[in-house]
């Protein structure tokens, strides 16, 4: 199942984001600021789809080939816990992560959550460990602080419901143009507004085009 997700993923992320990239050089979008601007959509098209599909994908467990030293970029987010020597346990569920920052949010390092795609939470960190439990599947992970899995467990028959939310919602220091990749709401919002000045640009094309034949 994780690998037809991830085989879908790919496939429909990468057409729509090639089929995106090639819009600049088709000979149907004029010249000068028309085509300006068509590179300008289309950038914000590319630039959307790769934070959509990525954050997909990773979740999916399709880049779990990242090393523990890739920082996935977080915004805003809930659920940090933070333990007794100042380090910061980050979930980031969009992409199916967990992240650990020191005290001056530096990043430490970073591993994949096999949480099937869907949510998850922390619970309150332990000495030298850290728990995270899944809605999908009901499991329980129990983490080393470097990522390292010590054990996986089904937690049935509770629900997920059952355990407490714990920690905070913070924003974690991520630079402004990587914001659109923290969270896939973001990531629809860049690509639709590109999408708009496409149909925008589309519609002033065929005006001027129909104003000229009426000529």
């Amino acid at each position: 199942m994780h690998v037809l997700s991830i085989l879908l993923l790919v496939l429909i992320g990468g057409t729509f984001m090639i089929g995106a990239a090639w819009m600049p050089f088709s000979p149907e979008r004029g010249k000068g600021r028309r085509r300006w601007l068509t590179t300008a959509a289309s950038c914000l098209m590319v630039v959307g789809a790769a934070g959509f599909f990525g954050s997909a994908l990773s979740s999916a467990g399709g880049l779990n080939w990242l090393p523990s030293s890739f920082e996935w970029p977080v915004g805003y987010t809930g659920g940090v816990a933070s333990t007794a020597d100042g380090l910061h346990i980050v979930p980031h569920t969009p992409s199916g992560r967990i992240q650990v920052y020191d005290a001056d949010w530096t990043f430490v390092t970073g591993w994949h959550v096999d949480a099937n795609g869907g949510t998850f939470k922390l619970l309150a960190p332990a000495e030298g460990r850290i728990e995270a439990i899944t809605a999908r599947g009901r499991w329980h992970y129990v983490f080393a602080m470097d990522g390292t899995l010590i054990s996986k467990n089904s937690y049935e028959p509770r629900s997920y419901d059952s355990f407490p939310n714990v920690g905070e919602s913070m924003v974690v220091p991520t630079a402004p143009w990587l914001w659109t990749f923290s969270h896939p709401g973001i990531s629809w919002a860049v690509l639709a507004v590109g999408m708009v000045m496409l149909i925008v640009m589309e519609k002033a094309g065929k005006r001027k085009a129909a104003g000229e034949l009426g000529d």
